[in-house]
């Protein structure tokens, strides 16, 4: 079963745990009250890293971008882990 799938499939799953678990990160550090920074800065503290600009001009085509930045967390990966463990049963 697990052979049957793409490249590009996997690369989205696991995109898309990471976005999962860094939402739900972030989620929980807005909910806890502000004198627990120690927890706060846990699951808000995160890494981030962009490119940019990046751009390209064609003839007949421009295209530009400012910046693609990412943010990952701890929980990015939990969610990561937990979208794998997820693609078990489905």
């Amino acid at each position: 079963m697990l052979q049957n799938r793409s490249t590009g499939f996997w690369i989205l799953i696991s995109f898309l745990g990471m976005m999962t678990g860094t939402a739900f990160g972030e989620g929980i550090a807005a909910i806890l009250p502000e004198t627990s920074t120690a927890l706060r800065s846990f699951f808000a503290g995160s890494l981030e890293f962009s490119i940019g600009p990046v751009g390209f001009d064609l003839v007949v085509f421009r295209f530009a971008l400012e910046e693609i930045g990412f943010r990952l967390n701890l929980m990015s990966f939990v969610g990561l882990m937990l979208v794998g463990y997820l693609y078990r049963w489905f």
